[in-house]
C-alpha cells in the first residue's frame, strides 16, 4: 500500500516548500542537520525564535518539523491546514525521494502507532493481515509486506514462524508479539506495552504469571495531580530548570489571575514574583493578557480570553511553568485545565466513585479528577457505590463488585468523560476492557483535553446566554479517531476516511441466552481499513478467554443492563420489605488489595450503619446451574426467582466461575457442566432449587444430590471421585498441555473447557509453522495433582477432530508436526477431552482414537 506523493525526477524533494524546525526537544546539532537537509532538497527553512517562543508568519509556512505537539502554535497550525511532522519524517521522505504520508508522522499522541512499522509473519492469515495493515495505518503507523530494518514489530503466533527464525538469524532489533498485542492496543485506544506479549514466552499465556506489576507514575500526570494546589510553588531547581532550548513560559508574557482563584495577598505576591522573575508581567485586563489563570470554565474574562485564543489555565498549570521554567499546554494534562462548573458533567453528580489498585500520585489524580466530574468519590467500597475503577481486575474489591453488581470500569471512562465535557457510555468496550497481565496505571494521563469540545460547550461564539452554557455540560464533539484520544482537525479529516478504532477492536463474544455450547462467530469486511473493523477472527482464541471473562452478567458492570433480579432486589430493600444483599467479603477485606491507608471515618461509620435498615444476608453459596429448563421462555420468572434466591445468600453464576455449587436435573455434558466440574463442587439435583424457591429458604444440600448412577454405568465414571480428584487438581489436570482441534470439533466449545482445566487448545488449520508443542514433565506436578497423570505418556500430542472425509486432510500435518517435536500424535474424538474432564484425571480407551479407517466405515454407514 503506498504512502507517497509522487514527484517529477528532475524537481527537488521539497522545492517551493517552507518548514520551521521547533526545537525544544532537539539538540542543536540535530536542528542544523534538519535543516541542511531540508535545504539540500530544495526547500527553504524559517528559523524559530526561541526568545519569541512562537512562529511568525504561520501562513507562510508549509510544513512543521517538531518531535511534540507540545508547542503554542500546534492547534493553531492544524487550523490552517499546515502539516506537523516528526524530524524522520525529512530523512524517510530523502530515501526514497517522495513524500512520504505526513499523517504517519504525526507527532499526535492520539496516534498512538505513528512510531510503529509493522510486519505480520508467514503464520498470519491473509484476512487477519490485511485488519491489522489497516488498523495500523488508521492508527498512525506504517507496515511492511517484508521483513527489514524499519520493522520495529513482527507480529507472530510462534517463533517457529519463517520470518521470526529471519530476525533472529539476523539479529535484528525488533520486538516479536503476538497478535494479542495489536488487538488490544486498538481496544484501549493506546498503544499497551509489548512486555507480556512478547515471543517466545509471552506472559499472557503462562497462568501462573504472578501479580500484576503496581501502578507507576506517568509522565501524563507528574506535577499534575491537583487543580488547586496547596501555598505556594517551589522556586526552579536545577533539577526542573528548563534546557537551554525550551519555550519559556513568561518571557515577554502577560499574565491575568482570575477572581475566582480567592488568592491571599501573600501568595498573589508570591506568584507575581515569579512572574516577573520569568521575564513575564502581571495584568488585570484580560484584553492586554497573553495568559489567563482561573479555576472554572465560566465567568466573563474566561470567556473573552478562551475566544481570544489565549492560553487559559489553571493554577497546577501556573505551579508547574513556574516550577519547570518552560511553557507547555494546559490542555496537555487534565489537571492543569480549569474544571467544569458546578454540579460537573453529565449525571456525575449522581455517583458514587471508588478506585482500586492505584497508589501514590496515580491515586492522588484520580481522586480530583472524580471530584472535578462533580462525583462524589469515597475512600472506603461499598455496596452503595455505583462505580469501580480499577487499573486491573486481580483484586479483591473487584470480585466484590461483580457480586454486589457495581460498574466495573478503567479509568479511560473518567478522562474521556472529563476531556469531551459529556459523560461517555460504558457500552463501549474500551471502558471496560482490561488486556491481561496489563497495569491500566500505565498508560493514566495519556488523554488531553478535547480542545473542540470545551469551545462547543463552554465559550462557543454566538451562545446566547453563558448560563446556559453552563448548565448544558452533556454537549460537545466526539473524538474523530478513538473513543478518547486527543482531537485535531488532522485526524478529523483521516477519520472521515477511516472508521474508528472502536470499531478496529474486536467485538467481544457472548453467549446466547439458551444455548450453552454455542459462540456467535465474527464478520468480515473488504478492503484492509474495513477489514481493520472486523474481528481477528483466527487468531485472538486465547485473547477471548480474557474478553469472555470481562464480559460476564452481572449489573451493569461492563457498560450493558442491569439484571432484572438486582433491579427488583435494589426496590424491595428500598420498600423495606426484604434483606439486602451483600458480598460474603467484609467491608475491610474489599479495602485490603490497596496500599494506601483508607480508615473510615467515625462519622461516616455511624452514617453506614443508619442506612443499613435490617439485617445483612452474606452469599454463602455460588450456583451454576445447567440442563434445568424451569426458566427457558420466562424471563419475569427467572429475574424474580434469582433475585430472590440471592436474598437467600444463593448467588446464581452465568459463567463456570468459582462455582460452589453444580445443579442440573440430572447429568448433562454441557460447555458449563463440564467446565464448573474443575471448580470441585458440590453436586445438587434440581430439586435443591425446587424447594428452596417454594420455602423461601436454602435446604440442606446432602438432602438433594445429583442423581449420576445412569451416568456412571453409561461411561465408568464415579462423579463424587471425580469432585475430589478436582479439589486436588485444582485447575491444574492439563497444565502444559498443548491440545490441538479443528473448527469442525467445535474449537470454541472445546478451548473454554481445557482452559478451565489449566491447558492451551489452538485451533487446527493445518499451519505447522504456527505451533509448538514439547514434551510433558509429570514430576514437575505437585504430588497432589500427579497422582492424576500417572496414565499421562508425557509424549502424547492431541488433535480433536471428527470422523469426516473433510477431516483426514488435516491429519497428516498434524502428524508432522508431531514428529517434528519427537511426540506421538494421537486423534481423538471429542469422547476423550469430555472423558478426562468428567472424571478429573488423565486416562485412556481405544474407542477414543480416530482413524482413517474409522471415516471409511462411519461414510458406508
Amino acid at each position: 500500500m503506498d504512502d507517497t506523493n509522487m514527484m517529477d525526477a528532475s524537481q527537488p524533494l521539497f522545492e517551493g516548500c517552507t518548514f520551521t524546525i521547533i526545537p525544544t526537544t532537539l539538540t542543536q546539532d540535530r536542528v542544523i542537520e534538519i535543516s541542511d537537509n531540508i535545504e539540500q532538497c530544495g526547500g527553504k527553512v524559517k528559523p524559530f525564535d526561541i526568545d519569541v517562543g512562537r512562529i511568525q508568519g504561520l501562513e507562510e509556512l508549509d510544513y512543521i518539523v517538531s518531535a511534540t505537539t507540545d508547542f503554542p502554535d500546534y492547534y493553531g497550525a492544524l487550523d490552517v491546514m499546515i502539516h506537523v511532522v516528526k524530524p524522520a519524517w525529512v530523512e524517510d521522505s530523502m530515501k526514497i525521494n517522495k513524500i512520504k504520508n505526513p499523517r504517519t508522522y504525526s507527532p499526535d499522541p492520539a496516534l498512538f502507532l505513528s512510531d510503529v512499522v509493522v510486519c505480520c509473519g508467514d503464520g498470519i492469515p491473509e484476512g487477519d493481515k490485511e485488519a491489522i495493515f489497516g488498523g495500523v495505518l488508521a492508527m498512525g503507523g506504517q507496515y511492511g509486506a517484508q521483513l527489514t530494518k524499519l520493522t520495529t514489530h513482527l507480529i507472530a503466533l510462534s517463533m517457529e514462524d519463517p520470518r521470526c527464525e529471519m530476525a533472529v538469524k539476523k539479529r535484528l532489533n525488533i520486538k516479536i508479539v503476538l497478535p494479542h498485542w495489536f488487538n488490544d492496543s486498538l481496544k484501549v485506544g493506546w498503544r499497551v506495552k509489548e512486555r507480556p506479549y512478547l515471543l517466545p514466552d509471552p506472559e499472557i499465556m503462562n497462568v501462573e504469571a504472578g501479580a500484576i506489576p503496581p501502578t507507576t507514575t506517568t509522565p501524563g500526570i507528574k506535577d499534575a495531580t491537583n487543580p488547586e494546589p496547596a501555598g505556594p510553588p517551589a522556586s526552579p531547581t536545577s533539577a526542573y530548570r528548563a534546557q537551554p532550548r525550551a519555550i519559556k513560559a513568561f518571557d515577554g508574557q502577560k499574565v491575568m489571575l482570575g477572581e475566582d482563584l480567592n488568592l491571599n495577598k501573600d501568595l498573589e505576591d508570591v506568584l507575581t514574583g515569579m512572574i516577573k522573575a520569568g521575564g513575564g508581567t502581571v495584568t488585570n485586563s484580560v484584553q492586554q493578557a497573553d495568559i489567563y489563570v482561573c479555576n472554572y470554565r465560566k465567568g466573563d474574562d474566561y470567556v473573552k480570553a478562551s475566544q481570544s485564543n489565549k492560553d487559559v489555565g489553571n493554577l497546577s498549570w501556573l505551579y508547574f511553568m513556574i516550577i519547570h521554567d518552560k511553557w507547555t499546554n494546559p490542555m496537555r494534562r487534565m489537571m492543569h485545565y480549569p474544571r467544569p462548573p458546578p454540579p460537573g458533567i453529565g449525571n456525575f453528580q449522581d455517583y458514587k466513585i471508588s478506585i482500586s489498585s492505584y497508589t501514590g500520585e496515580a491515586r492522588v489524580y484520580l481522586e480530583n479528577l472524580i471530584r472535578a466530574l462533580g462525583a462524589e468519590f469515597t475512600r472506603t467500597f461499598k455496596q452503595d457505590n455505583t462505580h469501580l475503577i480499577t487499573a486491573h481486575r486481580n483484586s479483591e474489591k473487584c470480585e466484590a463488585a461483580e457480586e454486589w453488581g457495581v460498574n466495573i470500569v478503567n479509568h479511560l471512562w473518567l478522562e474521556d468523560s472529563y476531556a469531551e465535557c459529556k459523560e461517555k457510555s460504558l457500552t463501549s468496550e474500551r471502558y471496560t476492557y482490561f488486556p491481561p497481565r496489563m497495569n491500566m496505571g500505565d498508560i493514566l494521563g495519556a488523554t488531553e483535553i478535547n480542545r473542540d469540545a470545551v469551545r462547543k460547550t463552554y465559550f462557543a461564539k454566538g451562545k446566547k446566554k453563558e448560563s446556559e452554557a453552563m448548565s448544558n455540560t452533556t454537549v460537545g464533539v466526539g473524538r474523530s479517531h478513538t473513543d478518547g484520544g486527543a482531537h485535531t482537525p488532522l485526524v478529523e479529516k483521516a477519520a472521515r476516511r477511516t472508521k474508528t478504532a472502536g470499531d478496529v477492536a474486536t467485538p467481544a463474544r457472548s453467549r446466547v441466552e439458551g444455548k450453552e455450547n454455542e459462540t456467535p462467530g465474527t464478520t468480515g469486511s473488504r478492503g484492509a481499513k474495513d477489514r481493520a473493523l472486523s474481528s481477528l477472527h483466527d487468531v485472538m482464541e486465547d485473547v477471548n478467554k480474557y474478553q469472555k471473562e470481562s464480559k460476564r452478567k452481572g449489573g451493569v458492570i461492563h457498560g450493558g443492563r442491569r439484571r432484572k433480579e438486582d433491579e427488583i432486589a435494589d426496590k424491595e430493600t428500598r420498600r423495606g420489605g426484604r434483606e439486602s444483599i451483600t458480598s460474603k467479603r467484609s467491608i475491610e477485606e474489599v479495602e485490603a488489595d490497596d496500599a494506601s491507608t483508607e480508615d473510615e471515618t467515625e462519622e461516616t461509620a455511624q452514617k453506614s450503619k443508619k442506612a443499613r435498615k435490617g439485617p445483612i444476608t452474606s452469599i454463602k453459596h455460588r450456583m451454576l446451574v445447567s440442563g434445568d429448563k424451569r426458566w427457558q421462555g420466562d424471563g419475569d420468572k427467572e429475574s424474580k426467582d434469582k433475585a430472590r434466591l440471592r436474598e437467600l445468600g444463593l448467588y446464581i453464576l452465568d459463567e463456570p466461575k468459582r462455582v460452589d455449587f453444580l445443579c442440573a436435573p440430572k447429568v448433562v455434558r454441557t460447555l458449563k457442566f463440564v467446565a464448573a466440574l474443575a471448580d470441585g463442587p458440590q453436586l445438587v439435583g434440581s430439586e435443591y432449587l425446587d424447594y428452596a424457591i417454594k420455602h423461601n429458604k436454602l435446604p440442606d444440600a446432602k438432602k438433594y444430590p445429583l442423581d449420576y448412577s445412569d451416568f456412571r454405568k453409561q461411561h465408568d465414571i464415579d462423579l463424587s471421585d471425580a469432585v475430589t480428584r478436582a479439589k486436588q487438581n485444582k485447575h491444574r489436570l492439563l497444565k502444559d498441555f498443548t491440545i490441538f482441534c479443528t473448527q469442525k470439533a467445535k474449537f470454541d466449545v472445546y478451548k473454554d473447557i481445557v482452559a478451565a482445566n489449566g491447558g492451551k487448545c489452538l485451533k487446527w488449520d493445518n499451519r505447522t509453522t504456527a505451533v509448538t508443542a514439547s514434551k510433558r514433565k509429570i514430576e514437575t506436578q505437585p504430588k497432589e495433582v500427579s497422582q492424576n497423570l500417572e496414565e499421562d505418556e508425557g509424549d502424547v500430542l492431541y488433535l480433536i477432530s471428527e470422523p469426516h472425509k473433510d477431516e483426514i486432510k488435516l491429519w497428516i500435518k498434524f502428524r508432522e508436526l508431531a514428529k517434528k517435536h519427537d511426540m506421538v500424535p494421537r486423534i481423538v474424538s471429542n469422547e476423550w477431552l469430555l472423558g478426562v474432564a468428567m472424571a478429573q484425571k488423565i486416562h485412556w480407551r481405544p474407542e477414543w482414537e480416530l482413524k482413517e479407517e474409522d471415516v471409511k466405515t462411519t461414510a458406508k454407514k
